[in-house]
């Protein structure tokens, strides 16, 4: 079993990771802290607001909290 975590824009891919098994809070929050942030902008510019559903390993009060 792999797991995808990808992150898009507009214009496409930002950034991608695969790996084997399940993800985590944990491999979320270094994936979002070393892929998704430097692509990043202040708002209102491009890629600067991220939208994520429900799922459990999105609820980090620290990972919120630096994306703010």
């Amino acid at each position: 079993r792999y797991t995808i975590l990808p992150a898009l824009t507009l214009d496409g891919f930002v950034a991608v990771d695969v790996f084997e098994g399940a993800c985590d809070k944990n491999k979320f929050v270094k994936f979002v802290l070393d892929q998704v942030v430097p692509v990043m902008n202040p708002y209102p510019g491009n890629n600067s607001v991220i939208i994520m559903d429900n799922a459990r390993i999105h609820y980090d009060d620290d990972l919120i909290s630096l994306l703010e």
